[in-house]
Parts: structure tokens; sequence; C-alpha cells
């Protein structure tokens, strides 16, 4: 089917919103909406993205180089943080296109889906590993004695792997799968959308069902400490560190889910308020905006926390810094590295008569 063959009453649409007299060629690659929308997303989404890449890599290269680092229930975290990588790097550059670009690959409906696929893909990846993380949380509450041959390095990192292949399948093979249904031009065709079918009503309880079961989790295991105090009136180190681990992931997942709740609601607030291109681009930036926040203020949260990390953290931050302002250079005429001389070696040097060549 020809894209020249399309009713043009449905499918043709102008530049701006309201009126113009420029109609697009299906052949052309141009903005979606005026330029004024384009400068407001690279405000709203070039800082976040960078938030985004600098506090995870942080986070990723302070567990690579210290060792203390190196525990079991830290692998959890460790591979959420690549996963909130990702969306800074893939997942937000794709989410862009999609939504600024209109042209032959991002408005036919069998191909447009690609540039939601990372995001989707992403997100799903960070349910299961908080789910994840809840389990193994609830597994030391209840069998702290057992809890190391339970939860082993082994069968971690195998359900790491089985997430991200699941998490990857569930997102590639949509794609993988014949359609016998011709391709449709999907951009600017219909403002508000139709009425919600069963697989929409279900995307839309995900969200709010998972947050129930992670809340479910989270006051039971709270509750086990409260009920411990109450008959022993203190709480050992160990202890102690395991219930300030149960609230720092309380608070991830309620992070999560102040971040994530509102993409439930999108397709009804899309449908109710969405009476134009500018509406819907509004309602949809303010339902999917918080999504990437979340992987920004992960790391925020690993820092304020978790003091080993918040140690680590700083240590690269230091050592980075380090870098810039003492390169490691030799001295051309000693052949000795200037990191070697502090304020106090160059005075003697001085007044012994020694030259040393300045960079």
């Amino acid at each position: 089917m020809s894209p020249h063959n399309i009713s043009t009453s449905t499918h043709e649409f102008s530049y701006s919103t309201l009126q113009t007299d420029r109609y697009f060629d299906y052949d052309d690659v141009t903005l979606a909406h005026e330029p004024w929308v384009t400068i407001v997303f690279g405000l709203l989404f070039l800082p976040l993205m960078l938030a985004i890449i600098v506090g995870n890599s942080l986070v990723i290269v302070a567990f690579a180089n210290n060792r203390s680092l190196h525990k079991v229930s830290n692998y959890f975290l460790i591979s959420l943080a690549v996963t909130d990588l990702l969306t800074g790097v893939v997942s937000i550059p794709f989410h862009l296109v999609g939504r600024l670009v209109l042209s032959p690959v991002t408005c036919w409906s069998n191909i447009r889906n690609i540039f939601i696929t990372p995001m989707v893909i992403l997100s799903c990846s960070s349910v299961y590993h908080l789910l994840a993380i809840a389990i193994d949380r609830m597994i030391l509450i209840y069998k702290p004695l057992q809890h190391r041959n339970i939860v082993t390095p082994f069968r971690v990192q195998v359900i790491i792997l089985v997430i991200w292949i699941y998490n990857t399948l569930y997102g590639v093979i949509p794609f993988l799968i014949p359609d016998d249904s011709e391709a449709e031009w999907a951009c600017r065709v219909q403002v508000g959308g139709t009425d919600p079918d069963v697989s929409t009503l279900v995307i839309a309880a995900f969200i709010p069902f998972f947050l129930v079961v992670m809340a479910t989790i989270y006051v039971i295991m709270l509750r086990k400490i409260a009920n411990h105090i109450r008959r022993h009136s203190e709480l050992t180190n160990q202890q102690q560190d395991q219930k300030r681990s149960i609230v720092t992931m309380a608070i991830i997942v309620g992070a999560f889910g102040l971040c994530f709740l509102p993409t439930s609601f999108q397709f009804f607030l899309e449908k109710k308020f969405a009476h134009s291109w500018t509406q819907l681009i509004i309602i949809q930036t303010i339902c999917e905006y918080p999504v990437f926040v979340n992987s920004m203020v992960n790391p925020v949260i690993y820092a304020l926390r978790i003091n080993e990390i918040r140690r680590a953290m700083l240590a690269e931050v230091y050592k980075l810094l380090g870098r810039f302002k003492e390169p490691r250079r030799n001295d051309r005429t000693t052949g000795i590295s200037l990191r070697t001389f502090n304020r106090d070696s160059m005075s003697r040097m001085t007044r012994n008569s020694t030259s040393v060549v300045a960079y």
C-alpha cells in the first residue's frame, strides 16, 4: 500500500496544530511539533540525561573499584544501576526521536513501537529488580542463618541474567512475529484515542498492583523488626543494619511508585483532556517524564542512605578531580613525577638552587 493512497481526510495534517498551508509529504523528515516544543524538550531532557549518566556511572565505577562493595546483596543494586544508566543512554534518546520527529520510520505503525521498546524493557527490568531485592531482604529477615546458603552469588547472577533475558525478549519478540495487518500512518491521525480494551486496562493496573505487593512485603518486614524490638528492647548491630537496608529499599520503591504511577492513568488522561496535539504532548510529558527522573533519583538515594556506596562514590569523585588538578607528567629535567612534590619539597629545592622545569 502506497502512503499516498491513504485518505487525505484522515492522514494529512499541518505542521501547526491550528493552521498552515504546508502539508506533510510522507517522504519528508521534519519536526512533529512547533519549534518551541522541541526547545522545551531539550531543556527538560538533556540535563536529565547527563545527570542519569553521571550518577549511575559513578555507582557502577565505585562498585567495580571497591572490593568491599562486592557483596551478594549489592548485585541487584548494581544491575538496577545498569538499568538506570541505559535509560539515560538509550531510552531517552529513542523517546525524544519518537516524540519529536515525523518520518516514515517514526510514524508507520509497524515500526514506530521500536522507539517505545527501550522504555518498556528497562521499566520492566526495574520492576523485577525491585521485586528480587524485596524477596532477598525478606529471606534475610525471616531466615538470617540460612540466608547465605539460599542467596548465593551464583543464584543471584542467574536471577539477574533471567531478568535481563526475559525483559529483552518481551520487548523484541513482538517485532519478530509476522504481522499480516497493513501498516498505518500513526502520527497525528486521531486525538483522544478509542475506548480502552482489556490489554490497556491490564497494563494500567500493573504498576498499582506491583506497588501494593511491594508495600505489603516491606510492611511485613518492618512489623517483624518492630515485634523484635518490643520483645528484646533493642536491636543488635546486624539487625540495625538490616532495618536501615529495608527502610532504604522502601524509600527506593516509594520513589519508583511516585514516578511510575502517572503512567497508569496516562491513557485515561489522554482520552479526556487531549483535544489537540499540543495538549496531547503536554499530558504525555507530564506522565512519562517522572519515569526517566526515577533513574536519576536512585543514585541519590544510594548515596544518602548507604554509607559504603557514598564513600566509594566520593572516592571516585576525588580521584577524578585529582587527575584534573594533578596530571601525571614527568619532569623533563629530572624525570621525577610532579605528583611526588608538595609545597615544602619545592621550597627546599628552591633554597638548594635545584632547577625544576615548570609546566
